[in-house]
């Protein structure tokens, strides 16, 4: 059942012209829970992100991004918090528009609680998006070493992927028309789920992106 509402989901997105790593990225999303005080840095206009996230009730839910006219540069500037201030801090889809990412990350540990936690996505296998620049793309191990080198020293990451085929869709899904999307993508998560039975391993070397937890 699982299954089938999670391609239902991600054949809608495709038929809406939306990122297939982006519906990927929010089905993982919803199984996270979320409370306290959050912060989603670099969120765009609005809560792109924390909708999709179940949270409990009272929680205090923030965004600072430089698109809502807040004067900060992530890659200079200290964040305008004091220490300690939240128990969950989102960096989605922002360390590979970042150069000097280290800023950022130490800035995350002074202003999240002790016990508080990052939760952060990267692209991998993902076309050249300026926003306004790209910069990286990281590998797991690139991030582990990075993470722990900016000041965390529990990190779980996980692999975002489907499969080789799907993969290949989402490079091309911009090139083709949006009736056919649903119908390529299909053909191509239907090959990727033998794929997968089959080499499950090898299934994940095609990450889509990384999806990780650093405490």
């Amino acid at each position: 059942m699982t299954i089938m509402r999670n391609f239902l989901f991600l054949a809608k997105y495709c038929f809406q012209g939306k990122s297939l790593t982006r519906g990927l990225l929010d089905i993982r999303l919803k199984q996270e829970f979320l409370s306290g005080s959050i912060l989603d840095l670099g969120a765009g206009h609005r809560d792109l992100y924390g909708s999709f996230i179940p949270r409990k009730e009272g929680s205090v839910f923030s965004i600072l991004d430089v698109k809502q006219g807040v004067s900060i540069d992530f890659e200079k500037d200290p964040l305008p918090y004091q220490e300690h201030t939240f128990d969950v801090v989102l960096l989605l889809n922002v360390l590979e528009h970042l150069f000097n990412y280290t800023q950022i990350l130490r800035e995350i540990v002074r202003i999240k609680k002790s016990e508080g936690a990052l939760i952060g996505f990267v692209p991998f296998l993902k076309w050249y998006h300026k926003d306004p620049h790209d910069y990286f793309r990281y590998t797991d191990e690139a991030l582990e070493r990075i993470l722990k080198e900016s000041g965390y020293t529990d990190v779980v990451i996980e692999v975002i992927y489907n499969g080789p085929y799907t993969t290949a869709y989402e490079m091309i899904a911009t090139t083709l028309p949006r009736v056919l999307r649903p119908f390529v993508f299909t053909f191509a998560y239907i090959i990727d789920g033998v794929f997968s039975l089959l080499r499950k391993n090898a299934a994940k070397r095609y990450a889509l992106g990384y999806y990780f937890v650093a405490k």
